[in-house]
């Protein structure tokens, strides 16, 4: 995460139990917050937040099998809520359709949402075999409850025709884009730059999101004179 200089990261698949979460002591990510599972290690999400973001929490919430987790807090004078979700690999609609709903109900300030949704919003151009295990109906529901919301993948807003991909399916022999990461529309202004990087550490690649905080003021300096200068001889005769 570190080198790829992530401020904010949202992961998946953390394999902690809910009696086994380890204490984070780290340097560089300084506040973690985790929703591990229950009863095994086969789910789990955690977010990260990087030593130099002055994060302040405010408030979180939950489910139960950790499967999905959403922190509210603010940067400087800008209020943000993070959902970090992992979708199941079956009932994908039904699951991601009652957990964009809480996420948005829990929402305030600027909401992003991003994690494994387990399916290519759009087959066509996120996978590498035009087609998806669900319907057209089930796809255009949860688009339609993102939109709802305002949500868009910003990945896709910025690379609107490109093909790649966050995941290989070695069963299927065939590429997927699972991995997504969402913003209203009204925040296009202040995404920089969106990637999708190498699958190394894990069997997903990661989708990195550079935008700007809304409302953040950059930090006044104020220049003063070295007094000391004036002593020496030469600083004198130029002020003579």
């Amino acid at each position: 995460m570190h080198k790829l200089r992530i401020q904010i990261a949202l992961s998946q698949e953390t394999h902690f139990r809910a009696k086994h979460v380890p204490k984070v002591s780290h340097l560089i990510y300084n506040q973690w917050y985790h929703n591990p599972s229950p009863v095994s290690a086969s789910k789990g999400v955690s977010i990260a937040v990087h030593k130099n973001v002055p994060f302040v929490h405010c408030d979180k919430s939950k489910d139960e099998i950790g499967r999905f987790i959403f922190v509210k807090g603010r940067i400087g004078p800008q209020l943000f809520t993070f959902g970090n979700v992992y979708a199941p690999n079956t009932s994908q609609a039904a699951w991601l359709l009652e957990a964009i709903g809480k996420f948005g109900n829990f929402a305030e300030g600027m909401p992003l949402l991003g994690g494994d949704f387990n399916l290519a919003m759009e087959p066509n151009l996120d996978s590498s075999s035009g087609s998806s295990t669900l319907s057209k109906a089930s796809l255009n529901k949860i688009q339609d409850a993102l939109a709802r919301f305002g949500l868009v993948d910003m990945w896709r807003a910025l690379h609107a025709t490109e093909k790649d991909y966050t995941f290989f399916s070695v069963a299927h022999r065939s590429y997927h884009h699972l991995d997504y990461i969402f913003l209203p529309t009204r925040y296009l202004t202040n995404c920089i730059s969106s990637k999708i990087g190498s699958i190394l550490l894990s069997d997903h690649a990661p989708v990195v999101l550079s935008f700007a905080v809304p409302n953040m003021v950059k930090a006044e300096y104020r220049w003063r004179l070295n007094e000391t200068l004036l002593q020496s001889p030469h600083v004198s005769k130029l002020t003579d």
